[in-house]
């Protein structure tokens, strides 16, 4: 059964980004998928910008830094 069918069952657990910088988006997140990670993101809740892409990463090595306050 692929991931195409009508048996395949998932779930996206998405996990926060932190963004620094200036012109940083407004909200971005990932989610672990089959070859690397599906990326999302909002550049501003009111007027919209939303994108998203694909990170091949198979061994999904991309480790996130605990975020500082």
């Amino acid at each position: 059964m692929g991931i195409f069918t009508r048996d395949y069952v998932g779930e996206l657990k998405w996990e926060s980004i932190k963004n620094t910088g200036d012109g940083r988006p407004q909200y971005s997140s990932r989610a672990k998928v089959f070859g690397g990670w599906l990326v999302s993101i909002m550049g501003n809740a009111s007027i919209g910008g939303n994108g998203a892409t694909f990170i091949p990463n198979p061994e999904h090595k991309w480790i996130l830094k605990p975020c500082q306050k």
